[in-house]
């Protein structure tokens, strides 16, 4: 197999026809009819022999400015088995696997380093949260792979039939990558206290909400543990925000862009933090697309803003959250001692009907992870199919 500068698996799906030297570059054509153009440099400096792509690390050891400015192709030909091979005006030559070209190659829009689409949701649109045997995503593969999507694409999923077990909430979640501790702690329990630090620690109802907007960068997931649910009410509520900021778009755009462009100051009120960002509501990505929503009546700070602003954003967050409150648009759920709910934070609103703290208990343990290890993760299980071995 031709060495690629990586540990990925890229399958031989297309034959290169033929190549040719253009100017800056290389033009390949594939047996689909598909025209590729490689810059010289971009060529050069990904090749996967062991001067240029460290064997064990994979990490390039040759530096750009160490390749000629004038670095050109000399000599372009395609092996008998199927690699493009490349002489360079500075005497070198390079060899590149078909798979792992084509991968690269933009003018195919290759899905192989592509997540899982999201899918937005209403209660019609999801039925019910997507729900996995606990025990069998521990020891089997291919569950914990099928509940890493649903986590992604759906954006929350439950485990059941865990133990009721205070370590557990450390257990599961480093499956997927490393906990982020908080000011809450490492992992917190969610119960009534006498030290009510924050609203979720009463027995009181949460309306829909995000965790810790407060901060730069929101934690990606949330995970929370059921050990008792004995009382009466404290049903879950969850809605996906991304859905509702799509609702809002369509019906009410001039609030969407007040949401998406008008920052808005979050901060936590306690005795020993003081933790406040600035940012727009509805947080969009580079290409427009929706990355992240923040949504707390608890962490929201005074606006310091105009009059009209204010109203603007006031208009604007009311329409948004009749939006989140309107039958269909979240679902409800109750947790049984040994579920674990999952959710993407930074995406899906989380809340819980009232209950009564002196009949019976309700104990959750929660903690914090980021949203870039369950996408490395998902790249992993990808590249594990890819090869074969799972």
């Amino acid at each position: 197999m031709t060495p690629t500068p990586d540990f990925d698996y890229y399958p031989h799906n297309h034959n290169i026809h033929s190549a040719a030297i253009i100017e800056r570059g290389v033009s390949v054509s594939w047996d689909d009819g598909i025209e590729s153009q490689f810059h010289v440099y971009w060529l050069r400096e990904n090749a996967a022999d062991a001067l240029t792509c460290h064997p064990e690390s994979k990490e390039q050891q040759i530096q750009l400015l160490e390749l000629p400015e004038d670095l050109a192709a000399t000599k372009v030909s395609v092996s008998a088995a199927g690699e493009l091979q490349v002489s360079w005006s500075n005497g070198e030559s390079s060899s590149f696997a078909p798979g792992w070209l084509r991968a690269y190659c933009h003018q195919a829009a290759s899905a192989t380093f592509e997540l899982p689409k999201r899918q937005h949701w209403s209660e019609k649109d999801l039925g019910a949260v997507p729900r996995f045997d606990g025990p069998s995503v521990l020891k089997d593969r291919e569950v914990f792979g099928q509940w890493c999507e649903a986590l992604h694409s759906k954006g929350l999923a439950i485990l059941e039939n865990l133990p009721t077990d205070e370590t557990v909430i450390e257990q599961i979640p480093a499956l997927i990558g490393p906990i982020r501790q908080s000011n809450f702690g490492y992992s917190f329990d969610v119960r009534t206290s006498t030290q009510s630090t924050s609203n979720a620690y009463t027995s009181m109802a949460l309306p829909l909400h995000s965790d810790l907007c407060t901060r730069e960068f929101m934690p990606g997931l949330q995970f929370l543990h059921c050990l008792e649910n004995s009382s009466e009410g404290g049903n879950s509520l969850l809605a996906d925000g991304f859905y509702l900021a799509r609702l809002l778009q369509q019906h009410a755009p001039e609030h969407y862009a007040t949401l998406s462009t008008v920052p808005m100051d979050f901060y936590n009120k306690a005795k020993d933090s003081d933790y406040r960002f600035s940012k727009p509501l509805i947080g969009l990505d580079g290409n427009g697309e929706l990355d992240e929503i923040r949504l707390s009546p608890w962490l929201r700070a005074p606006l310091n803003a105009p009059l009209e602003t204010v109203d603007r954003c006031y208009r604007a967050l009311r329409y948004l959250l009749k939006l989140s409150e309107q039958p269909g648009n979240y679902i409800t759920t109750r947790l049984k001692p040994g579920d674990l709910l999952a959710f993407d934070n930074r995406r899906i609103f989380h809340g819980r009907s009232s209950y009564d703290a002196s009949q019976g208990n309700r104990w959750l343990r929660g903690c914090y992870g980021e949203r870039e290890e369950l996408w490395s993760q998902l790249r992993i299980l990808s590249r594990e199919q890819r090869s074969g071995k799972r």
